[in-house]
């Protein structure tokens, strides 16, 4: 019995160091990217840089001229501005300065990252001539010989228009709203939850460790009580057979 309680004891504490091991990799300290770049910790990583743990599927950014960037198969690198880890909120700058090209190109259905506004279904119409307000021509998308505009998918699409594409983006082109600034926010989804700041991080890192200290004296202290019991138990026992071969002498 007590070799199974020492063997019981010694896995307790096995699993205590396990637990720790991954907490502390979940609350490393963050790095950055240049001095004015975003924290950046877990779930997020730098590529090609040592870490101690390993990031998920699709949370690599990437380090080029002290500017923190994040590619994206479907249209390429976006610059990455700040991260919001308590609300899951990564605010982007597209270098092109189109955030309407991002929205007709960018592709999330494969990442871990969706919109962070609500979206509506918006169609992108290539027109051969200008259209009268309440029209308006997304610039950076038109050229001489055609124009660009967005509208709602129920309007009729005007003869000198054809439909590029129908998508589901959080605003219709307007030169108020129109700057990366304030369309490119995402958010992420994750199976296990999200760890936030340093600070939260090192109070989560704080709490967890804690958790399992005090699991581990509750085993501890049951295992102890359960040893003392067995040996009272046994002791007791002999003392009966003691008393038996007294009475038997």
């Amino acid at each position: 019995m007590g070799g199974f309680i020492i063997l019981f004891v010694f896995c307790v504490l096995f699993l205590q160091s396990s637990v720790l091991e991954v907490t502390h990799a979940r609350f490393v300290q963050p790095t950055k990217c240049g001095d004015s770049g975003p924290d950046i910790h877990y779930p997020y990583q730098i590529k090609d840089q040592h870490q101690h743990c390993e990031s998920p599927s699709g949370f690599e950014l990437l380090c080029r001229d002290n500017l923190t960037t994040i590619h994206f198969p479907s249209y390429g690198d976006l610059e990455v501005k700040s991260i919001t880890y308590d609300t899951r909120n990564i605010h982007l700058l597209d270098p092109k300065k189109c955030v309407h090209r991002v929205f007709l190109n960018l592709n999330l259905s494969l990442t871990p990252f969706h919109y962070f506004y609500a979206l509506k279904n918006y169609t992108y119409l290539n027109c051969s001539t200008t259209l009268p307000p309440p029209f308006l021509e997304i610039p950076c998308l038109s050229a001489a010989s055609y124009h660009v505009y967005t509208v709602d998918p129920a309007l009729p699409v005007p003869g000198s228009c054809a439909g590029l594409k129908t998508v589901a983006i959080p605003f219709a082109y307007s030169p108020y709203l129109s700057d990366s600034k304030l369309g490119l926010r995402l958010t992420w989804d994750m199976r296990e939850p999200q760890d936030r700041g340093t600070t939260n991080g090192a109070r989560g890192s704080h709490t967890s460790r804690n958790t399992v200290i005090g699991f581990s004296m509750f085993v501890f202290v049951m295992a102890m009580l359960l040893l003392i019991s067995t040996k009272i138990r046994v002791a007791a026992r002999n003392n009966h057979q003691k008393e038996g071969q007294l009475l038997h002498s």
